[in-house]
């Protein structure tokens, strides 16, 4: 540094006379003014800088207090208070400067200064750091200050631990914890950076009271009382956003929807994180905010209306959202928040066959009003509401009713078991309405992210044990077994995640087992399964020749999509769905189609089914019409594990490695029933080898040229001249399994998300109506001669024909015992 501690004494000295003229002007006018100004905040920089300097030279210790001694002698943190509290007879900009370095220097000296220092004590000291940021500054006026205090806000809470929490909470002060009361008056501020400041120094400050010790602290039924202020107001912006949303997708501004969904998600990814806590207190008054003024007075009860419905007497349509727009925006919760009570909540509202008469209200009633004092916030900041939604004229229930915890809060109101009042459950005829007229437009806006809610509500109540009543549960499912029942009407994303909430309704009413079955069991039979194998039964006749082929080609595909999607709707799928609204590009035909769509719905009813009659899972996961030669056979020769194979015939061929530049790689083909059996000799062994290639004949297709009829095809090889020709053998390896063959696909691009089904949530998602599509290998087979050719031709295509002819009786048999109702 260019200066010594008795020159930072010096400047001490300096801004404490500077402090004194600003306070009493003389007759200099506005250039002396200037000039005491620019001083100030150039002298209380340094001071700053070079006390932070001085605490980081490690190298020598005791260097910062020494540079912090004349800070506090002088004590200067007064004179820095005054220069922000007292008024000055000075121009806003002069006072916007004199405050702003105030601020940065407070922020530099909490982020240089030990805890265990001279300074971090003096700062400390009195509630120093309260009074500080208790300031009320004009942000109006003066809105460069704003960020600056709330980094200083933010600097404390980071600070905080169990032993310094009480050098912050001032019980006789106005306001006790300045550093949270006045933190989080500025969440619903319309500057997103402002919030991200508030919720990062709310959550700091949650993360330090999570110790059952502090819970008896004063301080903590200050944070609480706070607290349902402040998560009041939470649910009132995150509503307000929620209204955006709506207002943006109905005058399809796309680009307004977007930003409207962000950052309605950073507030609901916010409230996941406050519920991370695990503060049992803290989540309580949080979940019946949300519960009470948003989820269910605003989401549920807009997603139950039915669609095109008008608004009647006593209602406000600012207060109504789209049913798609809600459908979709409930679906997002659900997905981003942790919180099982929330969860819970939501689940016995919709599908229980009787509710408290409080919760039915919550939900048909008009949504509690915004308080005043939000709203007075609010526009002080812009002058008027976000929207003006949610307001009444009257001011009732009074703010004070508004913030306050009821007596009963709808979780533990759902959760009672004593004989209070309830009512038939009308929202659940209306939920079920809805998938009784899932079609055209609302279908393509709202069906997968309806089932998905469905789904993820049936799943709630499984975890919490929770019984879903027999009457509920035959309603529920006749209801979606209608949509499968109707399949040709629907979209695949509809009746892919319809086949996920049957299979999350079997899964909760399977209690005890068999309950399930008894429920559904017949119903899933005679509505899906026996009609679907009866038409796939008549597709299989009547296939032959090559239509055969890729009749069961089709099917080996359509299982595998099957074993892999996970059959619920994807966050980034439902929000592509309503994003497009229905427009021509959400309306194009979803794949699986025809006889295709007509084996994945019967594949997953069968699963379910089987799962009703105890099937042992093996059996459950084995593809039906598989040739028992073929599990022999790949038992049997498993890639890298030497076998024996004595003097079995084989053909010598020359395959090339995966590698560029790899020398082609002398393999021998063993005749085989069901199975593409290539192998190298074991040279420490006589009459073994080690397979290398192990693939099933199902999954192999031979390949000829464009000018070939024949199933032999004849290629020069690259850098011969053409006299010498050798006979080749192509053929095309669907998802194979050899290692020889998947390391071909390393270090090339990936396929295309056009390509791939459904998967997990951070699977990059195609086209609508995308589906999986196995991966083709080519191998190519170099043989000597025509005759060795010919001869490894032969064994294919026989092993071909006689593999596809008993998977083709296998699928006939299928079909036919669904049929006939015989699993």
């Amino acid at each position: 540094m260019d200066y010594t501690v008795q020159q930072l004494d010096e400047m001490c000295s300096r801004i404490d006379r500077l402090a004194e003229q600003i306070a009493s002007p003389t007759s200099g006018g506005a250039a002396r003014d200037e000039q005491v100004i620019s001083e100030s905040v150039q002298i209380i920089q340094r001071i700053g800088e070079g006390i932070a300097w001085a605490y980081g030279q490690s190298n020598k210790p005791g260097l910062g207090e020494q540079f912090a001694q004349p800070f506090v002698d002088r004590r200067l943190t007064h004179c820095l208070k005054a220069l922000i509290t007292d008024k000055r007879p000075l121009r806003r900009e002069m006072q916007t400067r004199v405050a702003a370095q105030v601020l940065q220097t407070i922020h530099i000296l909490l982020q240089a200064t030990p805890s265990d220092s001279l300074l971090f004590c003096n700062l400390t000291a009195g509630w120093y750091l309260n009074e500080v940021v208790s300031v009320e500054f004009d942000f109006l006026e003066n809105e460069d200050l704003l960020p600056l205090w709330m980094t200083v806000v933010k600097d404390i809470a980071m600070m905080l631990n169990k032993d310094n929490l009480m050098l912050f909470f001032d019980p006789g002060a106005e306001k006790p914890f300045p550093i949270f009361s006045e933190a989080i008056r500025f969440y619903h501020h319309p500057v997103s950076q402002v919030r991200t400041h508030v919720q990062a120094t709310s959550l700091e400050i949650f993360l330090k009271l999570r110790s059952e010790d502090v819970w008896a602290e004063p301080l903590f039924e200050v944070v609480l009382a706070d607290s349902a202020v402040f998560f009041t107001h939470v649910s009132c912006l995150l509503r307000e956003f929620w209204r955006m949303v709506d207002d943006a997708a109905r005058s399809q501004a796309r680009r307004d929807v977007r930003n409207a969904l962000y950052i309605q998600n950073d507030i609901l990814v916010y409230i996941n994180d406050v519920f991370e806590c695990q503060i049992p207190q803290l989540s309580a008054i949080l979940q019946e905010k949300l519960l009470r003024f948003a989820v269910l007075p605003v989401l549920v009860r807009s997603m139950l209306r039915p669609f095109g419905a008008p608004v009647v007497a006593g209602e406000k349509a600012s207060d109504i959202l789209h049913p798609s727009t809600a459908c979709y925006l409930l679906h997002d919760a659900l997905t981003t928040l942790k919180s099982t009570s929330v969860f819970k909540a939501i689940a016995l509202t919709l599908l229980r066959s009787q509710v408290p008469e409080d919760v039915l209200h919550s939900v048909t009633d008009n949504p509690l009003r915004s308080p005043s004092l939000y709203l007075a916030i609010q526009r002080a900041w812009s002058g008027h509401s976000a929207s003006g939604a949610f307001e009444s004229a009257e001011a009732y229930p009074p703010d004070e009713t508004l913030y306050a915890m009821p007596l009963y809060p709808l979780v533990e109101l759902l959760e009672m078991r004593d004989p209070r009042p309830v009512q038939p459950n009308k929202l659940f005829d209306a939920l079920e309405g809805m998938l009784q007229n899932l079609t055209g437009v609302n279908e393509a806006t709202s069906g997968a992210a309806l089932l998905g809610v469905i789904t993820l509500l049936l799943r709630t109540l499984r975890a919490s044990q929770e019984a879903l009543a027999d009457g509920t549960a035959h309603r529920l499912g006749t209801a979606l077994l209608g949509l499968l029942q109707h399949h040709r009407q629907h979209r695949w994303e509809t009746l892919e995640a319809t086949l996920g909430a049957v299979r999350e309704l079997a899964a909760a009413v399977d209690v005890p087992v068999g309950r399930a079955a008894q429920i559904l069991g017949r119903p899933l039979r005679e509505s899906v399964l026996v009609p679907l194998a009866a038409d796939l039964l008549q597709i299989t006749k009547q296939a032959s020749g090559a239509g055969q082929e890729a009749w069961l080609r089709e099917y080996q595909e359509q299982w595998a999509a099957f074993q892999a999607s996970t059959m619920e709707p994807s966050a980034a799928a439902c929000q592509r769905d309503f994003l497009e609204q229905g427009s021509a590009t959400a309306a194009k035909t979803a794949a699986p189609d025809g006889r295709a769509r007509l084996l994945r719905i019967l594949l997953a009813a069968r699963r379910l089914a089987m799962g009703f009659l105890a099937t042992d899972q093996g059996r459950i996961d084995e593809m039906p019409g598989i040739d028992e030669a073929e599990l022999e056979e790949a038992a049997h020769y498993q890639p890298g594990v030497p076998v024996h194979i004595g003097k079995i015939n084989r053909v010598k061929c020359q395959v090339r490695g995966s590698a560029r530049g790899s020398e082609p790689e002398s393999l021998y083909m063993l005749p085989a029933k069901a199975t593409v059996v290539l192998v190298r000799p074991d040279d420490t062994k006589p009459f073994w080898a080690v397979p290398v290639i192990v693939e099933p004949l199902r999954e192999a297709k031979l390949t000829v040229g464009a000018d070939f009829k024949a199933p032999l095809e004849q290629i020069s090889t690259p850098g011969t001249n053409g006299d010498e020709v050798q006979k080749t053998l192509r053929l095309e390896v669907a998802a194979p399994r050899s290692a020889f063959l998947k390391d071909r696909t390393s270090g090339t691009t990936p396929p295309s998300s056009r390509n791939l089904d459904r998967m997990a949530m951070s699977t990059p998602l195609g086209p609508l109506g995308a589906e999986a599509v196995a991966e083709q290998i080519a191998l190519t087979l170099h043989f000597s001669d025509e005759r060795r050719r010919r001869v490894a031709c032969k064994i294919l295509a026989q092993g071909q024909h006689s593999v596809q002819q008993h998977m083709a009786k296998g699928l006939e048999q299928l079909f036919a015992d669904l049929r006939d109702d015989r699993l």
